[in-house]
């Protein structure tokens, strides 16, 4: 594997995103409020699904592992129920919102279609 494949250039993507997001938040003081309450969960499945594929490459030793689209479903539906049901049981600072559910969902779609463009593009 030579260069850049999608899916590597959606995680960096939404990692710098992420990272220059955090610094205007909670250093610059920045408040954008639809992306302070939505962005976070639209980047957090692509860059969670990334480091989940780079762990499994690793100890299965395959560099050509994709994770199975019922892996990345589990991941969204695991994700969800954790950080919007479990999570805001247990402290205040996290509080219970559906419509981050849906932004789950699109971040798990768009690094399934990023692995599959990826791995369509390599024959």
């Amino acid at each position: 594997m030579t260069g850049l494949r999608k899916i590597d250039v959606l995680f960096i993507f939404c990692s710098i995103l992420f990272i220059v997001h955090q610094y205007l938040q909670k250093i610059a003081k920045v408040q954008i409020s639809a992306l302070d309450n939505y962005l976070d969960p639209l980047l957090m499945m692509p860059i969670l699904l990334w480091l989940v594929a780079l762990e499994r490459r690793i100890i299965y030793r395959r560099p050509d592992y994709r994770l199975p689209a019922i892996h990345i479903v589990g991941f969204v539906i695991l994700v969800s129920i954790l950080a919007e049901i479990v999570f805001p049981l247990l402290t205040h600072e996290f509080i219970a919102d559906p419509w981050d559910v849906g932004f789950y969902i699109i971040g798990g779609f768009a690094y399934a279609l990023a692995q599959e463009k990826n791995h369509s593009t390599r024959g």
